[in-house]
């Protein structure tokens, strides 16, 4: 396990077999492990500054942030292998990287360790002509993983550092470290020459964040080979790798070399899965950064693509698809364009947010899952809620949700947290969904000082009012104290309402009893809902009759009261009409309503609710900025 002083202890591992090797002519598998845990070590100590020169093919900044989860996953195969033989340990090393991979960095980092794997094939130990062919191949099988490969990145650099391998191989060089050492050299001036092949690089003053991540890894392999175990004790980046200052990226001389939205990736699971076939049944969608990863059984695919759901559905054809992710990076590229501001804020998307505030404040979103069968969708992402409402009408199979996995919370945290000091995560209620509770386990696993999750007790409108409130707060400078006391004030405030046109879809969803259901429809009633502590409880029926919208105004406001300031928002399923009349009945009822927005339930709670459900969530406002004890 990582100690308190980031040393990474190995367990049962023979101490002289992770010493600077004494006969350094062959690797053998403890060593290759030590190798990959310094490597591995030393990148993830870098990833903050991968991320700031970042600039290529998106200058979104995540770079580090991806090579960092899918070296994450080398370090643990590594730290979990126990074999002698290389061959059987880099076999478990690609698997595992493949599946944690991210982004297009980290999906050719895989694919490289996928070529080597194959090229060793059940080897037991490696001599330096051994390793340079396996190495080539590598490079090769790296390369060969993308649809457009471009010079001036981490492909270049791998296939620098093979050469060199191949050439100190040729001319009968046996020592392993003496072989290393040149071409790393090589990799390094490889490195330095990314700008020269890749213009937008030269014009952002940098090097690639990828080639530059490689360069890394190679620099904590070197440090095992000087230092031995010392070298999985020191902190790793004491030694530079690049001569780019962190302040002297110039981003706004780069031009985004990518022309779509989501940064997609999967993993496709199969027999006989063939990487060529599928790169080219791909080939005809609209998209562009094509990485295809992987071997026989396992493949990881990643695209840049403005409807990532085609790309997955595409792949169905080959096999199941597993670990759906859709970055946006229009979303990345503004954080990262943005003013440094001591908090953020994100929340997950079962918060129905006006997609205008999201912007203006700068809210990261992290979809919540929305399962049909065997298809699972991304709420607003793979899945919108035309679609959504469309599907709920002509299938009657009943939808469910599911809370994003820790690893989007993860991620989401980690890319946040290199634009802040602190983040701030507002979640849907934990007693309707366990989100709240991924996002808890997401935050201790990644800075438990630095980020704070917070249940909301609330949801759709509700929970959408208490973020703004938080993120209001942190836009305007307020610390960490600040925006959690700004969001305990909004719980208190805030109060959420919905009328379900048809009971069917919370039936069939297991969340309301039938013989309800059966009683609402003899008597034509719609049911009234909120939430009271964190959970859904009824509060009336209107029936289905007259000025419905005018009607549910009064009842909301007999139970909310007219005077002082509020602001609201009106979110409907597919109900576009109903929401505006429920608006224009709430600005003539209350006079002290500061501002109302109306906008779409997405699919988080519009699979349970149905189409024809209008929400409302009221937050009651300071009489004016002096009565606001958050105000920064």
């Amino acid at each position: 396990m990582p100690q308190a002083d980031g040393t990474v202890c190995l367990p049962r591992m023979n101490a002289a077999l992770i010493q600077p090797p004494t006969v350094p002519a062959l690797l053998s598998g403890p060593r290759l492990r030590a190798a990959l845990i310094a490597g591995c070590r030393r990148v993830l100590a870098r990833r903050d500054h991968l991320n700031r020169i970042n600039v290529f093919p998106v200058p979104d900044g995540d770079t580090g942030t991806n090579l960092a989860f899918t070296l994450n996953a080398v370090l643990g195969s590594a730290r979990r292998g126990r074999g002698k033989d290389v061959g059987d340990l880099l076999a478990r090393v690609a698997r595992d990287a493949v599946d944690g991979a991210r982004g297009n960095s980290g999906a050719i980092f895989a694919q490289f360790f996928q070529g080597l794997a194959d090229a060793l094939g059940r080897r037991s130990v490696a001599d330096a002509s051994t390793l340079a062919n396996a190495t080539e191949a590598a490079a090769r099988s790296a390369r060969g993983a993308l649809a457009q490969p471009r010079e001036g990145t981490i492909l270049s650099v791998i296939g620098d550092f093979a050469a060199e391998l191949r050439r100190q191989a040729e001319r009968g060089v046996a020592d392993l470290r003496a072989q290393f050492t040149q071409a790393l050299h090589r990799a390094r001036q490889s490195l330095a020459d990314t700008p020269r092949q890749l213009p937008v690089l030269r014009a952002a003053g940098v090097v690639d964040a990828g080639a530059a991540g490689f360069v890394d890894f190679l620099e904590g392999v070197e440090e095992w080979l000087e230092n031995g175990r010392r070298a999985l004790r020191l902190p790793p980046g004491l030694r530079p790798v690049t001569t780019v200052n962190d302040t002297d990226v110039h981003l706004e001389s780069v031009e985004t070399d990518s022309r779509y939205r989501y940064c997609s990736e999967c993993v496709v699971t199969g027999t006989g899965l063939d990487p060529t076939h599928i790169r080219a049944a791909l080939d005809a969608l609209p998209l562009d950064s094509l990485v295809v990863a992987g071997g026989r059984e396992r493949i990881r695919v990643h695209a840049h693509i403005d409807s990532p759901n085609r790309l997955f559905e595409a792949l169905a054809a080959f096999g199941e698809v597993a670990q759906r992710k859709a970055d946006d990076m229009h979303a990345q590229a503004r954080l990262r364009a943005s003013a440094f501001q001591p908090v953020r804020v994100v929340c997950d998307s079962a918060a129905d947010l006006p997609a205008s505030e999201v912007e203006r404040l700068g809210i990261g979103v992290i979809p919540v899952r929305v399962v049909a069968g065997e298809e699972d969708f991304l709420d607003r992402i793979t899945l919108s809620a035309d679609e959504l409402y469309a599907r709920l009408r002509q299938d009657p199979t009943p939808l469910r949700t599911s809370q994003p996995p820790a690893g989007d919370f993860r991620r989401s945290f980690e890319l946040t947290r290199g634009h802040c000091d602190d983040v701030v995560a507002l979640d849907v209620s934990s007693r309707v969904s366990g989100t709240w509770q991924a996002a808890v386990s997401a935050a201790r696993d990644t800075d438990p000082d630095h980020i704070h999750v917070i249940d909301t007790l609330s949801a759709s409108c509700g929970q959408a009012l208490v973020t703004l409130s938080a993120a209001e707060c942190a836009a305007a400078g307020g610390g960490v104290a600040q925006v959690r006391a700004a969001a305990a004030q909004a719980m208190e405030n805030t109060r959420v309402y919905a009328l379900i046109a048809d009971l069917r879809y919370g039936v069939a969803g297991g969340r309301v009893p039938p013989l309800l259901k059966r009683l609402a429809d003899l008597l034509r009633l719609r049911m009234l809902i909120t939430i009271r502590d964190g959970r859904i409880k009824p509060f009336g029926a209107l029936r289905a009759r007259g000025p419905l919208m005018e009607r549910f105004a009064d009842r909301v406001l007999r139970r909310q009261g007219k005077d002082r300031r509020w602001r609201a928002i009106v979110a409907h399923c597919d109900a576009g009409d109903e929401a505006a009349a429920l608006a224009g009945a709430l600005r003539e009822r209350m006079k002290g309503l500061d501002k109302i927005w109306v906008t779409e339930c997405g699919p988080a709670l519009g699979c349970h609710a149905g189409p024809g459900t209008v929400v409302v969530g009221l937050q009651r406002l300071p009489d004016s900025a002096s009565d606001d004890p958050v105000q920064p």
